[in-house]
């Protein structure tokens, strides 16, 4: 795998702490921060994400919709949902789409840290399917 410096990620979510804790636990990637969905999709309509971790329910424009533009937009970007409001119905629906991994909040560092590696190594390995469950479900 590249040097993970190179590699982009987008984190989304509308709790500044979990942003700041993300940006802290993938500090050796180049992270962006966006506080709702508007200000996400206003970044993807500027460049391309390796990686974005969004969480799914935030005020006016939510995690679904972040998610559908950006594979829309980018369909080899790789997306880990996070939330604190999971059910089977939202993990089947964040699978749906494409995303690569859904963790339930609260989730621990091992496991974001986790599910990063993997999302960033399918984009690198053909002949992956990319359908991971994360260990928060």
């Amino acid at each position: 795998m590249e040097n993970v410096a190179t590699k982009s990620v987008l984190v989304v979510d509308d709790e500044q702490v979990m942003r700041e804790f993300l940006a802290d636990v993938l500090e050796d990637f180049s992270v962006e921060k966006a506080a709702d969905g508007d200000e996400a999709i206003e970044k993807l309509r500027q460049r391309k994400f390796d990686l974005i971790i969004t969480d799914m329910k935030m005020p006016r424009v939510s995690g679904e919709e972040v998610v559908k533009f950006a594979k829309e937009t980018f369909p080899d970007s790789k997306i880990i949902v996070i939330s604190g409001y999971s059910s089977l119905f939202s993990v089947s629906n964040a699978l749906g789409y494409g995303v690569c991994a859904f963790l339930s909040k609260p989730f621990t560092i091992k496991q974001i840290r986790s599910e990063v590696e993997k999302s960033l190594e399918l984009g690198e390995h053909e002949g992956t399917d990319g359908m991971g469950l994360g260990d928060g479900i």
